[in-house]
Formats: structure tokens, C-alpha cells, sequence
């Protein structure tokens, strides 16, 4: 900049020609043209980014599902893996490399490891744990648990989808977890579980259980462990189990139809799973779960009857509270002593002659939570191709989703709008039982959202689809 302004001061202050000029600068006639009588302006650096990532547009899709797993808490955001495979799934030719350079160039990750003794684990011994996880259920979202009993010697796993962790559920989760394996683990590591445990272990005193899981674990002939208070690492193997089910098999929230649906598609999952190396042995799960399965206790001819009893009282409406939840027993009256038998998924009312007066499922069983589709549109208008690929779409009715998906960015944002308008009044079942006269009639709509091809939709109906 000094030598430029010296050149602008020589034709301005001096008065020097352009010749002149460029043979005292010794530099070519059209610079020092340039320099001495054009103004210098600053100009703005445009960074233009290139390479497969962004010339093809798969960047959109992977910013799509970064931003929409950053409205999600952390055990529920996907992998980096998780995301690569959705991305081969839709055509992607690029390395899993390339993905990981890309979002480590678009997001900054801390990571924290804690080391830990190395344990050795005998073939035959099993850790057990709960997770909780997200799935589809009639159109919602649902929170469920699943129960997962580890061998670490083989790294083979297993699991049971439950809806909640109490005793009945524990148990008979542990018990179907016995039958998928073939066979009884001689020892169990399990957290401090308030369905086993009453009172941890501390210092010398050992861990106190509860009498039904001591019942349940001397009729299956186990040797139950607890780890030490807040000490996950003791049950590591489950715990990275718990984990792997949720990154590899939970990122797209897969769609539940009932808890023993869900059981057989995750344990058919996990046994496609098995066929992959041994993390340390270099030989496969399925291999060393064959050796390891000898080492199991054999299954008792009968299986171990879960359930259990508790006195209640009916109210003054004649209604009898379960699982928190206030239900209303016709027969029972008002005022009236009960004894009702719980299992893990139903319930049973019998009055003081002993009869059944009444028989239902828990509460809990039909549990689910709305998915906040006002707010889920707000985030899609945002990015409104990220809609495509997004795990909610699923959940969208299919005349909605339909609408909303395959279009450009512009009608999807309208779209997005007409139908979030609509949510003030409808919810998204009626829209789609009155889909015509609520999305495609005349709300606004532009002349080209008038002329939709109905037959697209009509294929959908539920008449159209029993008789395909």
C-alpha cells in the first residue's frame, strides 16, 4: 500500500505523467494507469466450497439431520456412522472418511475418556441393564425400555422392550432374556436396580435384595452381583451395549406395533449383528457365543410365574388407582377392598368373595407422546429438504406427507405453512380423513396447489390399500 500511495501522490500532488511514472516505478504502463487514476476499493473474499460433498448437494441432507438431531438430547443424536450408512441407503458414492472430514469441518465435538481397570470375563457370565429409547407408536412418539443382558466373553447380546422398569417388568424381562439366550448365564453383574435391590453395597456390608428377585434368582439357580454405587464401569460391557442398540439400530426410530414385535425385530437384529468380528479376538460373535453357550445353565421345565399382589381401596367414585393413573372399576362400588394382581402388561380386580370383578391392561401400555408438529414444521421451514430425509416424516399421515415431501424447497416452505395454519384448528388425523376439503380446498392455495393429481392420494386411502 506504500508504494501505491506514493504512485497516487506522484500523479496527484506532482503531477507526473503515466509515463513518467511508470519508468520511475519502474513497473508496466497499464499498472501504473491503474494505480495512479483508479480508486482502490476493498473487495469481499467469497470462500466457494467444492468437491463431492457440495457439488452433488449432499451437504444439505447431512446439514438437514445435524440440525435436526441438535434439537434432541445427546443419546439421541446419530452417530457419525449411523449418518454414513442413511447417506449410502440414498446413493451416496463417497467414503465414510469423507463424512467424517465434513462434519468435523462444520462441528466441533469434545469428547471426555475415563480409563478403567481391564477386566477378564469368564465365558458363561452376563451384565444387565435398562436403556430407554424412542420409538413410533400409532403415529406417536413413545418412550420404552429395554432390557439387555450382555456376555462379554462373546460379546453376544440380547433384549426385551418393556415399558417400564418396575419388578414385574424386570423380572419378566430377565426371564424371556433366559429363553432368547437358550439358557442361564452362572452369574449376572445388574446396576442397583430398585426392582432388585433395597440396599446397596457399602463397605463391608454386602448388597441386600429384595425377596422376589431372590425368590426368582434361587429358581434359576444365578449368581447375582451388584456393582458398587456409581460405578457403571464395573458393568461396562452392558453399558457399551446399551449404547451400540441405541447408535445402530434406534437412529431412525423404528416403528413399534407391540412390545413383542419390537423384542423379535431387535433380537433378529442383533443376531445379523453377530456375524461381524470379535472387537479384541479377531474371530466372530457367533463363533465364540457357540462355545460360550455350553457353559449356560439349562432352563427349568417351567417357566417362573411373575406377578404380583397389592390391597387397595376404591373411592368414593369407584375408582381404584394404578400405576398413578385413576381407572374406574364398574362391579367394584364405592369404598370397596380390593385385591389386585399385577403383571407385567395387565391387571386383575378380585373382590373379598374372590371373584374377578374386572381384568385390563396397565395404563402405561398405551403411553405415547405427541410429536410437537408446530414446532417440527418451524424447524423444517428452516431447512426445508432436510423434510425428506428427516426420521419424522414417518410419522406423518400419508396423504400429509405425501403433500409436504415431493416438492421444491419454495412450495415446501408454503406448504409447511398452510398445514402448520391448519394445526390451530385440525389435528393431522383430520386432515387426513378430510384431506380434500381441508388441505385442498380453497385455504389459500395457489392455483398450482388447486391442481393436485388426486389419484396420487387416493392410492393411499385405507380402501385403496386392503384392496391392493
Amino acid at each position: 500500500m506504500d508504494r501505491i500511495n506514493h504512485i497516487k501522490e506522484s500523479r496527484n500532488e506532482e503531477g507526473l505523467s503515466i509515463n513518467q511514472i511508470a519508468k520511475n516505478e519502474g513497473i508496466n504502463w497499464r499498472t501504473a494507469k491503474k494505480y495512479a487514476d483508479s480508486d482502490i476499493l476493498p473487495k469481499e473474499r467469497k470462500r466457494t466450497r467444492s468437491g463431492m460433498m457440495y457439488d452433488d448437494g449432499w451437504h444439505e441432507i447431512i446439514d438437514g439431520w445435524l440440525f435436526e438431531d441438535s434439537r434432541e438430547t445427546r443419546k439421541n443424536r446419530r452417530t457419525r456412522k449411523a449418518l454414513f450408512e442413511q447417506l449410502k441407503k440414498l446413493g451416496f458414492p463417497g467414503s465414510y472418511r469423507t463424512v467424517c472430514q465434513y462434519i468435523q469441518n462444520t462441528q466441533k465435538e469434545t469428547a471426555k475418556a475415563a480409563a478403567f481397570e481391564k477386566l477378564d470375563h469368564p465365558a458363561g457370565e452376563a451384565q444387565l441393564d435398562f436403556g430407554t429409547y424412542r420409538v413410533a407408536y400409532q403415529n406417536e412418539l413413545r418412550t420404552i425400555k429395554l432390557l439387555v443382558l450382555a456376555y462379554p466373553y462373546s460379546n453376544r447380546a440380547f433384549a426385551v422392550a418393556l415399558p417400564r422398569e418396575n419388578r414385574e417388568c424386570f423380572l419378566n424381562g430377565l426371564e424371556r432374556l433366559f429363553e432368547l439366550s437358550g439358557g442361564i448365564p452362572t452369574e449376572i453383574r445388574i446396576d442397583n436396580l430398585a426392582a432388585a435391590v433395597i440396599k446397596p453395597k457399602k463397605g463391608n456390608d454386602d448388597t441386600v435384595f429384595t425377596d422376589e428377585f431372590e425368590q426368582f434368582r434361587a429358581y434359576y439357580r444365578f449368581n447375582a452381583v451388584a456393582c458398587n454405587a456409581y460405578s457403571g464401569h464395573e458393568k461396562g460391557a452392558v453399558e457399551n451395549k446399551v449404547g451400540y442398540i441405541r447408535y445402530n439400530f434406534f437412529d431412525e426410530i423404528p416403528m413399534m406395533a407391540s412390545f413383542e414385535q419390537l423384542t423379535e425385530w431387535l433380537n433378529n437384529r442383533l443376531a445379523e449383528d453377530s456375524i461381524r468380528n470379535h472387537y479384541q479376538k479377531h474371530v466372530t460373535i457367533s463363533e465364540l457365543w457357540d462355545d460360550e453357550t455350553p457353559t449356560l445353565l439349562r432352563l427349568p421345565t417351567e417357566p417362573y410365574p411373575v406377578f404380583s399382589y397389592k390391597e387397595a381401596k376404591t373411592n368414593k367414585y369407584g375408582e381404584l388407582t394404578i400405576d398413578g393413573e385413576a381407572l374406574h372399576i364398574p362391579k367394584a362400588g364405592r369404598n370397596s377392598h380390593l385385591l389386585v394382581r399385577l403383571t407385567w402388561n395387565s391387571f386383575t380386580c378380585v373382590n373379598a368373595n374372590g371373584e374377578i370383578i374386572h381384568e385390563g391392561p396397565r395404563p402405561y401400555m398405551n403411553e405415547s407422546v405427541p410429536v410437537d408438529w408446530k414446532q417440527k414444521f418451524e424447524d423444517w421451514k428452516i431447512k426445508p429438504r432436510a423434510i425428506k430425509h428427516s426420521r419424522y416424516t414417518k410419522l406423518l399421515p400419508a396423504n400429509i406427507k405425501l403433500y409436504l415431501v415431493e416438492q421444491n424447497p419454495a412450495t415446501i416452505r408454503e406448504r409447511l405453512r398452510q398445514i402448520s395454519s391448519l394445526l390451530d384448528r385440525y389435528t393431522l388425523e383430520e386432515m387426513q380423513e378430510r384431506f380434500e376439503e381441508l388441505v385442498l380446498a380453497n385455504l389459500g392455495l395457489t392455483e398450482t396447489q388447486k391442481q393436485v393429481d388426486m389419484t396420487r392420494y387416493d392410492q393411499l386411502s385405507p380402501k385403496a390399500v386392503q384392496q391392493a
